[in-house]
């Protein structure tokens, strides 16, 4: 999923169009970037600006973390969009949030379970 894609779930998560993206593309780009920092820790154990592991900025962009993670930056964006409104969008929000961490603690689980020792005797 690009990161164009992501940004465009996330306006359709919210209800808005896609053409108003100019509109909260400042604060959108930093929040699903915030997601992407929290996935790629768990996954990797690096950050967003660690060597190989640039923010996401272009639309083309993909995000180095595995397929079935990105659904999850659309919800985190959305959540985060939700989290700074009045108490209703709040109240929308965390479906979006628990979807997200869902997928977060999925991955926490599976940290190092992939590893493989050899000449172990």
């Amino acid at each position: 999923m690009t990161f164009k894609l992501i940004k465009e779930q996330v306006m359709f998560q919210t209800n808005n169009d896609a053409s108003d993206l100019s509109d909260f593309a400042p604060h959108l780009t930093d929040y699903i970037n915030e997601g992407y920092d929290l996935l790629l820790y768990a996954e990797f154990g690096v950050h967003v600006g660690d060597t190989g592991y640039a923010a996401l900025s272009l639309d083309a962009d993909v995000p180095a973390t595995s397929a079935w993670t990105h659904r999850a930056l659309a919800d985190y964006g959305t959540w985060m969009v939700y989290r700074n409104g009045n108490p209703l969008k709040q109240q929308r929000g965390y479906a979006f949030n628990n979807a997200f961490m869902d997928v977060y603690n999925k991955v926490r689980s599976k940290q190092g379970q992939t590893v493989t020792f050899t000449n172990l005797y």
